[in-house]
Formats: C-alpha cells, structure tokens, sequence
C-alpha cells in the first residue's frame, strides 16, 4: 500500500493505517526533536504532541496535493519543536568553564587522547551555543548540519523565501562561530569562512 492509500485510510478512521504513518515517520520526528532539545524527554513530548496535532488535523492534509505526508508531518515536527522551546522558560547557561577550555585548545601537547577529549569538549561548547540561539536560527541550523536538508527543502518546510534562510543561518553561524575564534584554529577542526 503506497503512502497516498494509506493516508487516506487514516483519514478515514483506519487506526492501524495512523498506526503505519506514525511507524514510517517516528524516527525522523523524533531525531529533529532530539537534535532541537538535546533531551530524550522532551524529544518524546514532542514526538507526541506532533502525532496528536498530525491527528486532530489529519482531515486538512489533501493527498492530491503535491507535497508528500512525510513532508506534511515533518512540518507540524519543526513547528511543536519551536513551540515547545518558546513555552520553555529561558535557562542560564554556565559559561563559567570557558577558560579552562580556551586553556585547553592552547596546551601544546596533541596526543591521541587529549585530541579526543577535545573534540568532545568543542562539540558540547558548540550545543551550548547552538541553544543559546534563537528558535528560527536554531531549527534552520539543525536542519541543514544536523538533518542535511538543502536551502530550497528548508524553506519549504518552513514556508519563507530561500533568502530568509540563508539570512538566519548566516546569522547562526556568526553566532557560532564568533564565542568559538578563541578556542581553535579553524586548518585543524575544518571550519570554513562562510
């Protein structure tokens, strides 16, 4: 049964046809909401709250229109992950280690290990920061370096102009990088001027 029979069937009452579209799209749901909470927690409310909205407005989806269900679904997920943040209170982030961090990049010694142990303390720097954005700049982020989505795919998820994507993400990655100039060098971890 191909996706358009089974949306329709779901659209008919058919609970193990919600049942198939919940199973084909949980994984992807669930990994953006991860991606945007970096809690499995509030990744699983989220997860939920999208079925719960995909469901209640499962009689507006039109199957002869061109977007496909999953695309449909992956919508209402980037939306319940923004809200979600939006309803969150704001919460202070201890920067405090920051030294001991910059301290650490600058050591001369590159062993194996501590190379390792460096590369894991520059990719939680960079979530703490990633958070710090705001909830537009965060999920356009997520979905094109997390989620691998091209432009044109983003701005169809999130229904603006190519250009307002590439505004925010510019303004992401600026927001990024500029905490992060003193704790590396960008030949050794590969990040490129955008």
């Amino acid at each position: 049964m191909n996706e358009r029979a089974i949306v329709q069937s779901a659209q008919q009452g058919d609970t193990e046809a919600f049942r198939m579209l919940f199973e084909q799209n949980r994984q992807r749901i669930f990994s953006l909401a991860y991606q945007y909470t970096k809690n499995a927690e509030d990744a699983e409310d989220i997860l939920q709250e999208t079925f719960i909205k995909t469901y209640s407005y499962l009689d507006k989806y039109q199957t002869a229109n061109d977007s496909n269900f999953s695309s449909w679904i992956y919508r209402i997920g980037i939306n319940c992950s923004i809200d979600f943040l939006r309803r969150q209170k704001k919460r202070k982030k201890d920067f405090s280690d920051w030294d001991s961090v910059e301290k650490t990049y600058s050591d001369d010694n590159h062993s194996n290990p501590e190379h390792s142990t460096r590369l894991e303390e520059l990719r939680e720097k960079i979530s703490l920061i990633v958070e710090m954005l705001s909830p537009r700049q965060r999920m356009i982020f997520i979905l094109k370096h997390y989620q691998q989505l091209n432009i044109k795919e983003i701005a169809e998820l999130l229904d603006c102009s190519e250009g307002s994507v590439k505004k925010q993400l510019f303004r992401a990655i600026s927001s990024i990088k500029n905490p992060l100039k003193k704790l590396l060098w960008e030949k050794d971890y590969g990040l490129q001027k955008i």
